[in-house]
């Protein structure tokens, strides 16, 4: 039951991190893709840090949302 729940709340905080972070950096930079935030293989300090990002925001607005 703890591996389903890490796994699916791993799942959201990075949909949800990925999503803000993007529509966020959007407002102010229009030529912005959402693979500029994803994880990237090839270098593994870029992927940690955007993969950090990621949980770090979305697990905040998950708890936002919870809040509500």
């Amino acid at each position: 039951m703890i591996l389903l729940e890490i796994i699916f709340g791993s799942i959201i905080t990075q949909f949800l991190g990925l999503n803000t972070r993007y529509y966020f950096f959007k407002i102010f930079n229009k030529n912005l893709k959402k693979e500029d935030f994803e994880n990237n293989q090839e270098d593994i300090g870029a992927s940690f840090s955007q993969g950090f990002y990621n949980f770090f925001i979305g697990l905040i607005v998950f708890f936002f949302y919870l809040l509500e």
